[in-house]
């Protein structure tokens, strides 16, 4: 392997070029903005028709939708726009702002890297097209969670355990996705022997995040239990997500493989918190940054039942790894990582899942050569080494 000092980017994006992009987003953003989907009709937009109608506070008084509340909050957030603008461009203009939230984030976990020019460079997050279908055109709120991921992954970075709890617990308050940055976390605690006092922060998010819907009426069963319910929504062994199980459905194998699919997610999951909790505590933010990518991109990749848009927080980290370790390898991650992820989306909005099968492939090779990297002896035994790639 070709060794290297992995340096942050000492220079901030060229200028005309970032402009250039921004302008041309934004135009493609506009022709699409219009457009809707059926998670629009039938989900969002009754939604934020029924916070309007029911006001406020007495809206979360009894369940309704299957998202966790906290999505609800920003919809009420966005309640003077009702009547104004059609519903679904209020419920995209909630999405933007996640996607402001989440370059903000960005932009944090790259002061954590040391990346010069952080804020210049947060800015390529909404460029990314994951990002932009997400929000112009499905009007999805993924950055809202990602965002607090991505502060746990910088808090982890910068050895700020309690933050690093509280914002998973945020996270997973927001959406059962959060999960898929749980091995790292894992990976984390066992490196370092985090003091169990710590841990306590990740509940205490979660229940601060719930606590107005909870104070407003919402039975706190039902609170604790609205990812169970999201669990009966498809039973597909995937859902146009771009991994092995999608090139499996498509041949015609499907039920006799969601025990196998569990259980090889699980192994892997298991061994990647071993390996890496035994090496970790070495680690320079490099590496740290590509474990916690690889993190999503194990998950997400050999669980079951997973869907077109879980890789997201994949799309968001192989970028910010691309900008705080530039290098072909890194850039290839990235540009591996959002084509996976842009393929699976137009399988949805299109109705061809083999392109979410054919997306299988980029995402794949993308995961392998993060794991590279971390699998290699000489990296993991030589603290020496931790800023090599």
């Amino acid at each position: 392997m070709h060794h290297s000092v992995i340096t942050p980017a000492a220079l901030p994006p060229p200028a005309r070029l970032l402009a250039a992009a921004w302008l041309a987003a934004i135009s493609l953003q506009i022709a699409v903005i219009q457009l809707t989907t059926p998670d629009l009709i039938v989900y969002n937009i009754p939604w934020f028709d029924h916070v309007a109608a029911s006001g406020p506070v007495a809206a979360f008084a009894a369940p309704f939708g299957n998202y966790s509340p906290p999505y609800y909050y920003l919809l009420v957030g966005a309640l003077p726009l009702h009547g104004l603008i059609p519903a679904a461009l209020a419920v995209k203009l909630v999405s933007f702002a996640c996607t402001g939230l989440l370059a903000l984030a960005v932009w944090r976990l790259l002061v954590a890297m040391g990346v010069a020019h952080a804020a210049s460079w947060a800015l390529a997050v909404p460029l990314l097209p994951s990002v932009m279908i997400s929000g112009a055109i499905l009007g999805q709120c993924d950055a809202l969670y990602a965002a607090p991921c991505v502060m746990a992954v910088a808090s982890a970075i910068k050895r700020r355990h309690a933050a690093m709890f509280l914002w998973c617990g945020v996270a997973f308050a927001i959406k059962a996705q959060a999960v898929f940055g749980a091995p790292f976390v894992l990976a984390i605690v066992i490196a370092r022997q985090i003091p169990v006092r710590l841990w306590l922060f990740a509940p205490l998010g979660y229940a601060a995040m719930l606590a107005p819907a909870a104070l407003a009426g919402w039975p706190i069963a039902n609170l604790l239990t609205i990812y169970l319910h999201q669990s009966e929504t498809f039973a597909d062994i995937s859902r146009n997500a771009p991994n092995i199980w999608m090139v499996a459905q498509l041949a015609g194998v499907t039920t006799p493989l969601v025990g196998l699919a569990f259980a090889t997610a699980a192994g892997v999951i298991a061994a990647y918190a071993a390996r890496l909790g035994a090496t970790a505590r070495h680690f320079a933010a490099p590496l740290l940054l590509r474990s916690a990518l690889l993190a999503p991109l194990i998950v997400a990749g050999l669980l079951p039942k997973m869907h077109d848009r879980y890789f997201f927080l994949a799309d968001v980290l192989s970028l910010a790894l691309a900008i705080a370790a530039p290098g072909r390898d890194t850039w290839r991650i990235q540009a591996h990582v959002q084509l996976g992820s842009v393929l699976a989306l137009v399988a949805y909005l299109t109705g061809l899942p083999w392109l979410a099968a054919l997306g299988a492939v980029p995402m794949i090779s993308a995961t392998i050569l993060v794991a590279r990297p971390l699998l290699w002896r000489g990296a993991n035994d030589n603290p020496l080494l931790m800023r090599v790639a």
